[in-house]
């Protein structure tokens, strides 16, 4: 037991946007069924603030879509997602299963700039140059999803949301060229090995290598 003079342990862990759900609900399951005597809190950031709050003693921890090169960080990839293309249902103008970049430049492209993927990126900017309204900057997958379910454009994003979505109206298409993908890092201190955040990288690893077979 825990009493006054030796409080219960807690672990402080920022998320910031974009990061997969599934994998990071199983890894938070998997951290309160292995140790519930470690009160878990939980902060929704931006990429800046929490790198700034890692380096600030804010948090114990961080995960998010950005690897940062920080020394005094620690940064371990954990798990990666494949994008895919999201479009409305018979959308007769693309008939192949399979589609490139190239295929998607003479239409309105949503992308929610929290997933993400330098490549992707670099190769819509390279596409569109000229008319860069052609790229629609969206707050949120949900908002991606009803552009496109609207029939007001297509959509790029995480697989396995595009997936889940399907119920709201838009269908998925694979997306080649790449890899297109984004990636999961964990960022913390070095600590030493019995640590709490240790201990956390270690089922990390675990939901990831799970989800990896």
């Amino acid at each position: 037991m825990h009493d006054a003079i030796s409080p219960s342990p807690r672990f402080r862990l920022a998320v910031a946007p974009g990061v997969p759900t599934s994998q990071l609900s199983a890894l938070i399951a998997r951290q309160r069924a292995e140790e519930p005597d470690v009160t878990l809190k939980l902060f929704e950031v931006a990429g800046d603030v929490l790198l700034e709050g890692l380096r600030k003693g804010h948090y114990d921890a961080g995960i998010s879509l950005q690897g940062f090169s920080d020394p005094a960080l620690k940064t371990q990839p954990l798990w990666t997602e494949a994008m895919a293309i999201a479009m409305p249902p018979r959308f007769h103008k693309f008939d192949q299963v399979r589609l490139t970049i190239a295929d998607l430049q003479d239409y309105p492209v949503y992308r929610w700039q929290a997933e993400i993927c330098p490549l992707l990126d670099e190769k819509l900017s390279g596409l569109m140059p000229v008319d860069q309204e052609n790229i629609q900057r969206v707050t949120s997958f949900e908002m991606m999803a009803l552009w496109v379910a609207a029939r007001y454009g297509i959509g790029i994003s995480a697989r396995s949301r595009i997936e889940r979505a399907h119920g709201w109206g838009i269908n998925l298409r694979p997306l080649t060229g790449g890899p297109f993908e984004i990636v999961t890092y964990l960022q913390r201190f070095q600590t030493h090995a019995a640590s709490v955040s240790e201990r956390f990288e270690h089922r990390a690893l675990q939901v990831a290598a799970a989800g990896a077979m």
